[in-house]
């Protein structure tokens, strides 16, 4: 039963660390980004993109790089499946990412997988690995209007929900 039970706390906190990860990226928050890789963490970026960005310490300045040429940015991560051995976990998220280049407006539209490798590290998960996979692109004209998300809190707790 505790067996059990562990295995659905981890499972939750494997998921919750995609999540963060989704919300880190919509934000362009590299601070809150960083806080999710292990210290060598290697992050991937297949075709068309190809790059890899290795280590904790660069993660949130690489993001706020890359996602700095975008006027918008969401990713929204969907189903997974999570296999956990131990202190090492594997796992397959698919998102779905729409953006708008802040340069001619052009659009762009992704769905693909992410293949993690996650290791557990002082009772927290970290991503050890996060490959990405583009499984479908498109670059559709995106014209309309973009109202700005406002500054939020990296500490959800710090929100006041009314």
């Amino acid at each position: 039963m505790m067996e059990n039970l562990q295995q659905l706390a981890d499972e939750l906190a494997i998921r919750a660390l995609a999540d963060k990860f989704s919300d880190a990226a919509n934000r362009k928050d590299g601070e809150m980004f960083q806080t999710l890789w292990a210290e060598d963490g290697v992050w991937r970026i297949g075709a068309p993109v190809n790059q890899e960005f290795m280590g904790k310490a660069g993660m949130g300045e690489s993001l706020e790089r890359m996602l700095g040429l975008w006027d918008f940015f969401v990713q929204l991560t969907t189903s997974g499946v999570i296999l956990i051995e131990g202190q090492t976990a594997y796992a397959r998220f698919y998102v779905q990412e729409i953006a708008r280049a802040k340069e001619g407006g052009k659009g762009n539209f992704n769905l693909s997988m992410y293949e993690d490798e996650l290791i557990k590290k002082d009772s927290k998960w970290y991503f050890k690995q996060r490959i990405y996979h583009t499984i479908y692109q498109d670059a559709p004209e995106i014209r309309g209007q973009l109202i700005e998300v406002p500054v939020l809190p990296t500490n959800i707790r710090e929100r006041t929900f009314n």
